[in-house]
């Protein structure tokens, strides 16, 4: 296919022989999170020569980027030139034969009830005739110079009159016979224009929010062949991830992931049986490293003013040339920047703010189960899995997901981001019979209590866990203890057991011990701590 430029040529267009309409339609569209590339499709039949395409029926979308990303393409044509507009666009921009084949047969149906009309009043002006001359044959009977006359050229006369009355009425009646007769076809008549009408104003082009698109081509010879328009339009459509996490427990327990993306469009028409890419991919967003200008420092006398060693809110102006990246209009991955789905089977989205969940892919990782506690914040144990994304790329953070175990659903919300080949700990919620607590002791339970004097906090404490379920757990107890960046600010602190973990996850004072708990079994941990100060200072 030869690309047809997406500017005005600068030379003038090719004089056109014909103008051709050529109807397209979305037959492709890749969604990123924020905007689309869509494609249309059409076919042409044009003769040698040049000629004018006219592309009606394209919605318009962000000017930003639909018209300085729109590109026609069309097999064995070149170009001189493509014109756009939006504004001062009319509806005869976009008329096509069709439209002018139906508006002449409104009009040759319009002509032939005019002309039955036509005929039909010319029926009843004889019957208009033949009624003016009865009127006339009554009155002679009233005639004043009649009173002399013989009784036979009364009867002569009255004969007279009877015949050319009867004669009259017969012509009256008869003429208004035919003009009903020919009125009888109008109903029939008026069915076709109505249905002439009907099928005009169907092709009557909805210029409202469209495009005006015309490419100047030439064609060595006679050429058939597909016509695309593609273009950007950074508010077309969007997509946002959805994910079902589903644990398969027992011997050898998995996590099937489930990838969908709920997508929405808003170009004002509906997209049917489309092929249908979902993009990590952002081309409407930054493409360059950011520049860094040279930062001035100077010294001056200090006045009142607070001087702060803080990074000033506006730096000294600099003049500088801004200039928008390229859009980048490639479907295919590319690496370290993201990666693009193409679904399988086709797709069809309504326009509007509905979505259309769309399934991505299915995969599974060995797992591994067990039971997480934060007694400091809840009462119960909660079933936590680890495992590996074993993608080399991001599962986005969404709003939209659920958690399933062994086909249950048990959670929903938001998930975070997993980076790639990331491990994770994800729950799978709570283990009601899997209690926790964690208790400072009172000194009135008659255990060592609470000691606090102006310079010194002793402190006993126990982690209570009883496993009411009628399997056993591996659990994981998460809990904390204070620390100190003061050498004036003195902390020891004891557990029984000792913590299998300290500074988890490279935080300072959180602590983890490890066990497992079978069914019916209670445990302890037992917490002292002791925190110290000089005397006029206080603790925080």
């Amino acid at each position: 296919m030869k690309a047809l430029i997406s500017f005005l040529a600068f030379t003038p267009a090719l004089a056109f022989a014909e103008t051709f309409t050529i109807e397209t339609k979305v037959t492709e569209a890749t969604i990123y999170t924020a905007g689309a590339e869509i494609i249309r499709s059409g076919t042409f039949n044009v003769p040698a020569g040049n000629h004018r395409l006219i592309l009606p029926g394209i919605p318009a979308g962000d000017p930003g980027t639909q018209f300085t990303t729109l590109q026609v393409m069309a097999d064995g044509l070149s170009q001189s030139s493509l014109e756009r507009r939006v504004d001062d666009v009319s509806r005869y921009d976009h008329e096509n034969e069709a439209f002018r084949q139906a508006e002449d047969k409104v009009k040759a149906v319009e002509e032939q009830i005019a002309a039955v009309e036509n005929e039909a009043r010319s029926a009843r002006l004889i019957a208009e005739a033949a009624q003016q001359t009865i009127g006339f044959l009554g009155s002679l009977g009233h005639n004043e110079g009649l009173a002399g006359s013989g009784p036979d050229e009364l009867r002569d006369l009255a004969r007279m009159i009877g015949d050319e009355t009867l004669r009259a009425q017969q012509t009256a009646h008869s003429s208004e016979l035919e003009a009903r007769k020919i009125e009888a076809k109008l109903d029939q008549l008026h069915k076709e224009l109505e249905i002439a009408k009907d099928k005009r104003d169907a092709l009557i082009p909805d210029i409202e929010g469209h495009l005006f698109v015309a490419v100047d081509v030439s064609a060595e010879v006679a050429t058939a062949g597909n016509l695309t328009v593609s273009y950007l339009d950074a508010y077309a459509a969007e997509w946002i991830p959805s994910y079902e996490f589903h644990l398969k427990t027992g011997a050898d327990p998995q996590v099937q992931i489930g990838r969908s993306v709920l997508v929405s469009q808003h170009t004002g028409e509906s997209w049917h049986d489309i092929t249908m890419n979902v993009s990590t991919l952002a081309p409407t967003s930054q493409n360059s490293a950011s520049r860094l200008y040279p930062r001035l420092r100077t010294i001056s006398e200090i006045t009142d003013t607070y001087n702060s060693l803080e990074e000033p809110a506006v730096e000294a102006p600099v003049v500088v040339e801004e200039t928008m990246g390229a859009y980048t209009l490639q479907t295919a991955s590319v690496e370290g920047t993201g990666v693009t789905y193409t679904v399988p089977t086709p797709i069809s989205v309504s326009a509007g703010s509905d979505y259309t969940e769309v399934s991505i892919d299915q995969f599974s990782q060995p797992a591994e189960v067990f039971a997480l506690a934060v007694p400091l914040k809840d009462d119960v144990a909660f079933r936590t899995v680890r495992f590996t994304n074993p993608l080399d790329q991001n599962l986005l953070p969404s709003e939209l997901a659920k958690w399933f175990v062994d086909d249950i659903l048990v959670a929903v919300g938001d998930s975070t981001k997993i980076g790639p080949r990331e491990e994770i700990e994800m729950g799978f919620g709570p283990i009601f019979g899997l209690s926790v607590s964690s208790i400072v002791l009172d000194r009135s339970s008659g255990d060592a209590g609470i000691i606090s004097r102006s310079n010194q906090r002793v402190e006993t404490a126990e982690i209570r866990i009883a496993n009411r379920t009628d399997q056993t757990w591996p659990i994981r107890i998460i809990d904390r203890m204070p620390y100190s960046e003061q050498d004036d600010l003195q902390i020891v602190w004891t557990a029984e057991p000792d913590p299998n973990e300290e500074n988890v996850g490279d935080e300072r004072g959180i602590l983890a011990w490890e066990t497992r708990m079978e069914p019916g079994q209670t445990e302890i941990i037992k917490l002292n701590l002791e925190l110290s100060w000089p005397e006029g200072m206080a603790l925080d």
